[in-house]
């Protein structure tokens, strides 16, 4: 599917034509909770921001409806209960399968410890494909925190996962 743009100048027509490009933004307001140790979790979205093309499916598949290259990018707001160091493992899988050397490890240092997992992957979407972000970790401590919005200053909520998805090419 092509966007066409049309312009009249001087009694001369110029057409361009280029690609639609496809995105959604989605977010969760939820906490994500580890579904046990060493276990496979996937973030899930509960919230639309915006999508053309692009779509949430059973909460955490993130489904493409047109061929092409996207670029998938996440932030997610980790969190543990508990004292110690915990690697968490976060990676992506394509259509139920997991994508070879996607994975990324991270590690949450110290009483409470915080940290944001964030980055991008390129992916080669044909139409109806589907992607998620899975993570691990042996303790059960760990989770995917959203905090409410606060007050003294005023500030906004935190949504524990962000996702942007672009259609690059």
């Amino acid at each position: 599917m092509s966007e066409v743009n049309v312009s009249v100048t001087d009694s001369s027509v110029n057409v361009m034509v280029g690609e639609l490009r496809y995105y959604g933004s989605f977010y969760s307001t939820v906490d994500q909770t580890n579904a046990g140790a060493n276990q496979v979790n996937k973030m899930t979205f509960n919230n639309t921001d915006l999508s053309y093309g692009v779509s949430i499916v059973s909460n955490s598949r993130i489904t493409i409806a047109n061929a092409g290259i996207y670029n998938l990018q996440f932030s997610a707001q980790f969190d543990k209960s508990d004292s110690g160091d915990d690697v968490v493992d976060i990676w992506f899988c394509k259509n139920g399968n997991n994508i070879a050397n996607s994975n990324t490890q991270t590690t949450l240092v110290g009483n409470n410890g915080k940290h944001v997992a964030a980055w991008n992957f390129f992916v080669n979407a044909a139409a109806g494909d589907y992607y998620e972000i899975c993570w691990t970790s042996a303790d059960t401590g760990v989770f995917i925190n959203y905090i409410a919005a606060q007050s003294t200053p005023t500030r906004p909520a935190i949504p524990s996962v962000i996702l942007t998805v672009n259609k690059i090419g």
